[in-house]
């Protein structure tokens, strides 16, 4: 069986992931004062971040039906038996919908679709190992989408955002909803649970949120000593010199 897997730009695939298992990119549209960019495709990190810096507006939104159903269309047309696309968490953007969709309104192709209930970096780890699975050990989708759920259950992530106003304009806000009004001077630190953004703690203080951080990504692995991936990410690379103190606290904590 010929096989062929996309992956949308919410899952944060690298450019050397997707050359290394040569997948297929799905990008989000974003849009930056009123002009559209596809991500991965005409707006790299470099150029978003510089757009950012004086930008009055910002939202985002998913490929259309009609592009999924050229994709799915143009994969059969290249001889692809089975379709495998994973997409970031179903609850935080309508594609995962609209791709089920574009497979229900063609015949004669074989799209399986996952849902990593994940989001950037999470979504990242899920479809990696998903990915794993698929080319690296040769399984069967079928297995692959029964272990799908312990995949997600061993996969953690957590954020801190200077303002919360983007994730509500562009409905991701989820779980954290109230936190938006109660923000002054307090420091949010959020994860990803059920597909959704959601709360972990508010705090006073950047370096009470840098403790928490280390502490909870250290709860999450203390009974996971195996394999352990951990990566960290920033966005402006003036916030490197905060990630770099988490991950510190973090590996002391490890360490020990």
């Amino acid at each position: 069986m010929k096989r062929a897997i996309i992956i949308d730009s919410g899952c944060s695939p690298t450019d050397d992931w997707i050359k290394k298992y040569n997948l297929n990119f799905m990008g989000m549209k974003v849009y930056v004062d009123g002009k559209e960019y596809t991500d991965g495709i005409d707006l790299n990190h470099e150029k978003f971040y510089g757009l950012v810096k004086n930008a009055d507006e910002i939202h985002t939104a998913q490929p259309s039906l009609k592009e999924l159903m050229n994709m799915y269309e143009s994969l059969k047309e290249e001889g692809f038996d089975e379709i495998i696309d994973i997409h970031f968490s179903s609850k935080m953007s309508g594609l995962y919908n609209t791709a089920q969709m574009a497979r229900n309104m063609l015949n004669n192709i074989n799209v399986k679709i996952i849902d990593t209930k994940m989001v950037s970096i999470g979504a990242s780890l899920v479809s990696r190992r998903i990915v794993e699975l698929l080319i690296d050990e040769n399984r069967e989708f079928e297995e692959i989408e029964g272990l799908v759920p312990k995949i997600i259950n061993n996969t953690f992530m957590e954020f801190s955002v200077p303002t919360l106003k983007y994730l509500v304009k562009n409905g991701r806000i989820g779980k954290a909803a109230g936190m938006a009004g109660t923000l002054l001077k307090i420091i949010p630190v959020l994860t990803v649970e059920d597909g959704e953004i959601t709360p972990l703690v508010k705090v006073r203080g950047i370096n009470k949120a840098f403790k928490v951080m280390a502490d909870n990504a250290f709860e999450f692995i203390k009974d996971k000593p195996h394999n352990i991936k951990i990566y960290k990410v920033h966005g402006f690379d003036s916030n490197k010199e905060h990630e770099d103190k988490v991950f510190n606290l973090f590996m002391e904590n490890l360490k020990n």
